[in-house]
């Protein structure tokens, strides 16, 4: 029994390493081609379910770690303006839990929407295919903000990037970590922009395997698109 105990735990603590050390190599295939957000997702669908996501993180847990750690972190350490920072009360399983679905009622939204104009259903393997590739495109706006707070807890102690910021302002000779902190910001603003070009590149290509409207209508519906996750991403943090 003890023995069955350890391997259980074993396997978990390998389980565990092996999607950490995935994170960073499921978001570089999809910072390298946003086609791969749809590529990926299809694929994987083809497969028997045991043989899925095996050589990169699947969406759900991809999610998990970019977007539900970071909104963690926000919500704790983060100003007073934005949603969950005024959730009290709540335990952390069910704040994550409530950020989690906060976080991906997009990919849902735009989910649904075409799946009614395909007329599928819910339950279906193409639901969970349109799904997962709007999950992935989360990735374009939640790493930026992943890599700020990471370089602020690491360089200043802290998670909270605001309050750092103006230690900063409030220094007059600044050190090497200020410099690399600095470095990291600019880091951050730039992976920001591509990553606001490779969502757009996403999206359009998720509905141009999905939608059979003209050209025209399917350039509208991905600004539109495009533009409702943007700005809900920026309302949400």
């Amino acid at each position: 029994m003890f023995e069955k105990l350890i391997d259980s735990f074993e396997k978990l603590c390998l389980q565990i390493i092996i999607e950490i050390l995935l994170v960073p190599v499921t978001i570089f295939k999809l910072f390298h081609d946003p086609r791969r957000c749809y590529d990926l997702s299809v694929h994987e669908m083809e497969k028997e379910e045991t043989e899925r996501f095996h050589d990169f993180l699947s969406p759900i847990k991809l999610s998990v770690y970019t977007s539900v750690i970071v909104s963690v972190l926000l919500m704790d350490y983060g100003g007073q303006h934005n949603i969950i920072s005024k959730i009290k009360g709540l335990s952390m399983v069910e704040k994550a839990l409530f950020i989690f679905l906060m976080n991906n009622i997009t990919a849902v939204v735009f989910t649904v929407i075409i799946l009614w104009y395909k007329k599928e259903k819910v339950n279906t393997v193409t639901f969970r295919t349109l799904l997962f590739s709007f999950i992935y495109t989360t990735v374009y706006t939640s790493t930026p903000l992943f890599i700020l707070i990471s370089s602020a807890m690491f360089l200043g102690q802290t998670m909270n990037v605001d309050a750092y910021v103006d230690n900063l302002g409030k220094i007059k000779n600044h050190g090497t970590r200020d410099y690399i902190f600095f470095t990291a910001f600019l880091v951050f603003i730039i992976i920001a922009i591509i990553g606001i070009f490779k969502l757009f590149k996403a999206l359009h290509y998720i509905l141009k395997n999905n939608f059979s409207y003209h050209p025209y209508i399917l350039w509208f519906f991905t600004v539109l698109f495009f533009v409702v996750q943007l700005y809900y991403t920026m309302v949400f943090i």
